[in-house]
């Protein structure tokens, strides 16, 4: 089974085809916002980049940190969408928000050998 992608926004650098825009994404989260930005933030990293990713909806577009690719083992998504949602309340899927709340905000470890580059849902 695939990883399911979330925050891989269409109209931005890193964002992939298909996915949702940033501002069509912004003000529709109206959960627990500190545990579902903590849940993400705390996720496994996969993958470090030495790109940086930028606030594309501030002025100026501050720079957000070093571009890194999370997991829970069920989603994927750049290390951008836990600010994201956190500063402009992005939208969170309804599947993501179940599985945090489930696993009570706490995401799974991974061993930093585990591979899954066979569940990305897109090439890279």
């Amino acid at each position: 089974m695939k990883l399911k992608p979330v925050g891989f926004y269409s109209d931005t650098e890193f964002g992939e085809p298909g996915q949702p825009t940033l501002e069509g994404s912004c003000g529709k989260f109206s959960g627990p916002l500190e545990k579902m930005v903590s849940y993400l933030r705390s996720a496994h990293t996969i993958m470090m980049s030495g790109s940086g990713v930028y606030d594309e909806l501030a002025s100026g577009k501050p720079l957000i940190g070093a571009l890194a690719i999370q997991t829970d083992g069920n989603w994927v998504w750049p290390s951008s969408y836990p600010y994201y949602v956190e500063k402009y309340r992005m939208e969170v899927p309804a599947g993501l928000l179940d599985l945090a709340s489930s696993r009570n905000w706490i995401p799974p470890d991974f061993p930093d050998d585990a591979d899954f580059e066979s569940l990305m849902p897109f090439e890279g």
